[in-house]
């Protein structure tokens, strides 16, 4: 699906792709820090807006950029944030989870592989 050119549609879609990669649902993303599902929804029914610190909170919890948020909603795309390895940064930590989420993700998957190799090699 093509993105919508600016606006809250076109955040949703970035976000929502976002997650997807990061494998991460919508309360994963509030945990990390990101606007509550129910903030998102409101914003996304017309019903609220989104304050300049809701998107700092998704940047945050998506690990995207400071201002992609935004950026995204005026029509441009969203940057990743590479944190630098300082002992207690909050995004380095974030990075860290997200590759251990990665790691376990690609473990389960090479199991599966194997089980279905497996069981088609028994046939």
């Amino acid at each position: 699906m093509e993105a919508p050119e600016q606006g809250i549609e076109r955040l949703h879609h970035f976000v929502s792709e976002r997650r997807r990669a990061l494998g991460i649902s919508r309360t994963q993303m509030f945990a990390r820090g990101g606007p509550s599902p129910s903030t998102m929804n409101k914003a996304l029914t017309g019903d609220r807006g989104l304050s300049r610190t809701t998107l700092e909170r998704i940047d945050r919890a998506l690990g995207w950029s400071p201002g992609s948020a935004e950026s995204v909603m005026d029509g441009g795309i969203p940057t990743s944030h590479i944190p630098s390895p300082d002992a207690g940064c909050p995004a380095h930590d974030h990075v860290v989870a997200v590759l251990e989420s990665l790691r376990t993700q690609l473990h389960t998957a090479e199991q599966l592989v194997e089980d279905l190799l497996g069981s088609s090699h028994a046939r």
